[in-house]
């Protein structure tokens, strides 16, 4: 189930730095992965409500809620104003966390200062929990290009100044009354750090488990791993051959996933958002998502039948 709010704000050139932020929008399409249809069309925001089943999640939180959202990439593009009013709607919802799922900027100190503010104002009941993508590193691609030093670790400090958990290949734990539940946060699957092992290393296992990751190709590894539900994004709703096509990047070698809800082979659920930002947007299916989960306490599967 979805609906579509509104429309985020045209793009007004700044004032300072006209000729800086030209270039720097000439590299955007290949940084961001394609064309950035806005300049065509108004953008609406679409929610995606669906149920989150987690087998012994209690009745502590049952019925609780998520959102869930990704790439932001706050950027002389993707504006504050905007950001602020996706933070204001996610507010009114009365959420009891949010799960963000990576690619908070595109590359620079400047902006991840930035959407740490614009997302201060998040003001969930229990807990924001992060991890980062590929650009919260640099403008970084397969082989390990594009980094810049300290970016990762600089934006994840941050956004802990905003109240957000990034985790960082580790875990994070939340108990109400007779439920607890926990997430598991890897580091981005291109980075040399990406570390599944180490994020899921002594985990309770017979706890409900949601796994952030930003890139939908560590998935299968996570549920492997334990996580009952991965949350990813990357692609921005948008299936796109592996091949790199005038220098766009490769959003993903699991091209089948790309939107919505899939089910993993080592068991669990993956949802793959189609992401806040603006870039490749170029069907009604990809507009910008916010997901709004209802965790529900759900019943161990019965074993098969001979």
């Amino acid at each position: 189930m979805n609906e579509i709010l509104f429309a985020s704000p045209r793009y007004r050139w700044p004032r300072k730095g006209f000729f800086k932020r030209l270039l720097w929008n000439a590299a955007g399409p290949c940084a961001l992965g394609g064309l950035f249809a806005w300049a065509f069309e108004d953008h609406w925001l679409r929610i995606e409500r669906r149920d989150m089943p987690l087998v012994g999640l209690g009745k502590g939180f049952d019925g609780a809620r998520l959102a869930h959202i990704s790439d932001l990439h706050r950027s002389p593009i993707v504006l504050d104003r905007y950001l602020r009013r996706c933070v204001d709607l996610i507010n009114a919802m009365e959420v009891d966390f949010v799960a963000i799922t990576g690619d908070f900027i595109v590359s620079t100190r400047y902006y991840a200062r930035r959407v740490a503010r614009a997302l201060g104002g998040l003001n969930p009941k229990v807990a924001t929990v992060a991890c980062l993508g590929n650009h919260d590193y640099g403008v970084f691609h397969p082989g390990r290009l594009g980094r810049a030093r300290g970016l990762g670790d600089y934006t994840a400090q941050q956004l802990g100044h905003a109240d957000i958990f990034v985790m960082m290949n580790e875990r994070r734990v939340f108990r109400r009354g007779d439920s607890t539940i926990q997430f598991v946060g890897v580091e981005d699957y291109w980075t040399p750090r990406y570390n599944p092992n180490l994020a899921f290393d002594g985990i309770e296992h017979h706890l409900p488990t949601i796994a952030l990751c930003h890139n939908p190709d560590a998935a299968a590894e996570m549920a492997r791993c334990g996580a009952d539900w991965v949350l990813a994004g990357h692609t921005h709703g948008t299936p796109v051959d592996k091949t790199p096509i005038f220098g766009m990047a490769i959003p993903s070698d699991c091209k089948h996933f790309y939107a919505g809800e899939y089910p993993l082979s080592a068991g669990g659920r993956l949802y793959v958002n189609r992401g806040l930002a603006y870039g490749r947007r170029i069907n009604l299916n990809s507009r910008p998502e916010i997901a709004l989960f209802t965790l529900r306490d759900a019943k161990p599967a019965s074993p098969a039948r001979n």
